[in-house]
């Protein structure tokens, strides 16, 4: 530990300046401030990832809104042209992944965050008016470019405001807009496909929907604030508790110095390659259903305006696993997050075999099986939360967040050209793709789980080895605050 100490003198956390010393950072919590605290960050931060989390999906999903108001005649696209428009997205996404991220330790994560929804939301009103599929698939590789920020960035402002406890549920708060935005985005696209004016209706898709972002990016500007130090909402006594009650994950705040060393470690870390495969697995799913989903519906025998109000429901269901699975990962004893995602992938396999299996006339039984693949989107949830407990050192949480979104990018590129045009409305081959990623999804879960768990008891052996089981508060608050990896503080912890 002394080793660590040297090399890591003067370089705190941004958190430390509003303290003389670790000494002040180790006093006791008064637990009803807290509280009050706790309520005011869920009343000035959540909401804002919310409602940015619900632009995010519907920006990228106006592509398949489009698709069914008749974007794939009016611009004749042919063969797997469509394909490439949902997967060129990845590729922007892919491509930038690491550049913003990096951007993203280095500058403010929130307003990072708002200048890039600004653009995307006009880049998405741009798309609006393109003629072919060329100008398509380079605005889309753009808007790919610039959303490839968001959900780093919303794990970012999480782990930097609350405690490891606390943050599943409030990803859960956000991650369920992911299911209102299904129903909201179905609803709205319903709504202006019902526009009649000068322009095909699915134009209007683009340009509205990319109205709301644009405007919506200038809020986040100017008012989201990005960690406790930077908040003109909280009083000098609230930033330090804010600051303070966070000494227990053992991960600071933020540190804007890039450090090599850190980077290897990432490289060299079998979590971040667990992570690495788990996102590579949920998101084939994701890229196949942000993409086809409407087209699967609308496949079952539905009209393109009953397709785009089935996703209401789907959206409903997304809402109540995500949030159930938060709150019984909560309430059971232990360590339990491994085993609630892996619990909640099951109803999902169940969905898309029976799709599989059911006759193509059997439209209602179909969609109620469809219903069910919903429940995967609690495990991708769970697994967020896993990444920002799991991972300590400023510079290796920005190289596993960046590395987890690769294959995010990966997942979601080739999860659509599983969906063979030749094969629809049935796309055998894409559903049964959606089968093997769900059992590789429950196969990498519990190789993680049991990773984990041994990886704790070395620690606690370490500790008993090297006498620092008696630590006192101080020092822990210092290996706290002092950027270290998660392998090199002691008293870290990981959660499973």
């Amino acid at each position: 530990m002394e080793d660590s100490k040297k090399h890591h003198i003067g370089d705190g956390d941004i958190g430390l300046k509003l303290f003389d010393d670790y000494g002040a950072l180790a006093s006791p919590i008064d637990k009803k401030a807290e509280r009050r605290l706790v309520r005011k960050l869920d009343l000035f931060i959540i909401p804002f990832i919310c409602v940015t989390y619900l632009i995010t999906y519907i920006d990228k999903a106006t592509l398949s809104y489009a698709a069914i108001f008749g974007l794939t005649k009016d611009v004749d696209l042919v063969g797997t042209q469509y394909s490439w428009l949902g997967s060129i997205f990845y590729f922007g996404y892919l491509f930038f992944e690491y550049p913003t991220s990096f951007a993203m330790q280095k500058f403010s994560v929130a307003k990072w965050l708002g200048v890039n929804i600004f653009l995307w939301g006009g880049i998405c009103m741009a798309l609006g008016g393109c003629q072919n599929f060329t100008s398509l698939a380079a605005l889309r590789f753009i808007l790919g470019m610039l959303e490839s920020c968001s959900t780093p960035a919303y794990l970012l402002i999480t782990q930097m405001w609350y405690t490891v406890e606390e943050q599943p549920i409030r990803i859960a708060y956000w991650s369920t807009f992911l299911g209102l935005a299904n129903s909201f985005g179905g609803l709205l696209a319903y709504g202006i496909g019902n526009i009649h004016g000068n322009l095909e209706s699915w134009r209007y898709q683009f340009i509205i929907i990319g109205s709301f972002s644009a405007a919506w990016g200038v809020i986040v500007l100017f008012f989201l604030a990005e960690n406790p130090a930077s908040a003109q909402w909280l009083s000098d006594d609230e930033k330090r508790l804010a600051i303070e009650r966070l000494r227990s994950n053992q991960t600071g705040i933020k540190n804007k110095n890039f450090k090599k060393y850190q980077l290897i470690e990432a490289l060299l870390d079998p979590k971040t390659w667990f992570l690495f495969f788990f996102g590579l697995s949920t998101q084939v799913v994701n890229g196949s259903v942000s993409n086809f989903g409407t087209l699967i519906i609308k496949g079952f025998g539905y009209s393109s305006l009953v397709t785009t109000l089935l996703q209401i429901p789907y959206g409903a269901i997304i809402i109540f696993a995500v949030l159930s699975a938060m709150y019984l990962q909560r309430w059971l004893p232990g360590q339990k997050r491994c085993i609630v995602a892996g619990l909640y992938v099951l109803p999902a396999l169940a969905g898309v075999a029976g799709i599989h299996a059911l006759r193509t006339d059997s439209k209602h039984a179909r969609l109620a099986c469809y219903y069910l693949t919903a429940f995967y989107t609690a495990s991708f949830a769970i697994c967020m939360s896993l990444i920002t407990a799991n991972t300590g050192g400023s510079t290796k949480r920005t190289t596993v967040n960046a590395i987890f979104f690769i294959s995010y990018c990966a997942g979601n590129i080739t999860g659509p050209f599983a969906f063979k045009t030749s094969e629809a409305p049935v796309y055998r081959s894409g559903i049964i793709a959606i089968m093997v990623a769900y059992c590789v999804e429950i196969a990498v879960l519990v190789g993680f789980a049991l990773f984990l768990a041994n990886a704790n008891r070395r620690k606690e052996n370490n500790l008993m080895e090297t006498g620092q089981d008696n630590a006192t508060e101080e020092e822990k608050c210092e290996m706290a605050f002092r950027d270290l990896t998660d392998l090199e503080n002691p008293f870290f912890r990981f959660s499973y």
